[in-house]
């Protein structure tokens, strides 16, 4: 049996010039805000970032199959509105929850089926699915918010319930991150989803049911959209039809960052380029910046890990002509 192979230079690099990326936004925000390493900074942080990791990691395993999703965050807010408005119906937290997570399931079903099954272009196909899910959550709220009673259903808990001094949220991002990671790197199922999106036809000559992994990524992305939107919706305390608008970007740059690391998309990389993103945006709301300009700071961000991610040690093997 042969020894796993160490990562080359060319291939640790990228690694640490993402960590002393990193650590040299940490120093600038602590610098210029003396509280922002504080404990609850820190642990205001790892909440906020939990519903951006959450969203992300479903939108990997779609990057993952070499498609794209945009209408993961509008289904999102169909999800968010769904469950305030059962609530407001009158229904107990947990089957609306349920209720909540089946819609984004299902949504995902659909984008999936039409672009696996039906071969439709993913990027035109998801925007209108996408479209029609944010405009049906037109049709619980009229537009307007959802005024329920949050505190009285104890739906407020899933997003402020603390064990440990820690957020719920916190535990549910832990727990989405190891299901993935396992399903992902460490499973034959997980293998899957990384053959269809390195070659299909290599795939299904394999024994891979391409069509099947194609709507398995979109189902899961749609399922943890909807997890990420039950957890804004219950922090917030009413239903918001726009709950989800502001995920699209952070959830794309947190799987690029990842990836321009890695050199793949994987639940790591998601993982620390939400985290990255995330520090980003709490900075400039410690010192008082526009939260607008951390968009602008947060794509020139990403440029850079993409470049970075293009420095490599390792020498050109030459090609010999047939």
């Amino acid at each position: 049996m042969e020894k796993a192979k160490r990562l080359s230079v060319g291939d640790r690099l990228p690694i640490i010039l993402f960590a002393m990326l990193f650590l040299v936004v940490v120093i600038i925000f602590q610098i210029l805000q003396p509280q922002f390493l504080s404990t609850a900074n820190i642990v205001n942080m790892i909440q906020t970032v939990s519903t951006t990791v959450i969203a992300a990691i479903g939108l990997t395993f779609v990057i993952t199959i070499g498609r794209s999703d945009i209408s993961f965050y509008m289904t999102c807010c169909f999800c968010g509105v769904l469950m305030a408005w059962l609530v407001s119906l009158g229904w107990h937290p947990v089957p609306a929850i349920f209720a909540g997570v089946l819609a984004g399931a299902a949504w995902g079903a659909v984008s999936g089926i039409a672009v696996g099954k039906l071969k439709l272009p993913d990027i035109i196909t998801t925007i209108a699915i996408g479209s029609i899910a944010f405009g049906l959550g037109y049709v619980f709220s009229d537009g307007a918010f959802i005024m329920t009673n949050f505190i009285e259903s104890k739906t407020h808990y899933l997003s402020q319930y603390a064990v440990l001094g820690i957020p719920l949220p916190v535990y549910i991002m832990l727990v989405v991150i190891v299901a993935a990671y396992y399903l992902l790197e460490k499973s034959r199922f997980g293998r899957a989803f990384y053959a269809v999106g390195a070659t299909e036809k290599a795939a299904y000559l394999s024994g891979v049911d391409v069509n099947r992994t194609i709507v398995l990524a979109y189902v899961i992305c749609g399922t943890l959209a909807a997890v990420a939107a039950l957890i804004m919706t219950a922090r917030q305390g009413y239903g918001n039809v726009k709950i989800g608008m502001n995920i699209l970007m952070p959830c794309f740059t947190a799987v690029y960052i990842g990836m321009s690391v890695f050199k793949r998309p994987c639940v790591i990389g998601t993982f620390l380029g939400a985290l990255l993103v995330t520090a980003i945006a709490t900075g400039f709301t410690s010192v008082n910046i526009p939260y607008y300009w951390s968009n602008l700071v947060t794509g020139i961000v990403l440029i850079i890990a993409i470049l970075l991610s293009k420095i490599s040690l390792k020498k050109p093997r030459e090609v010999r002509a047939k």
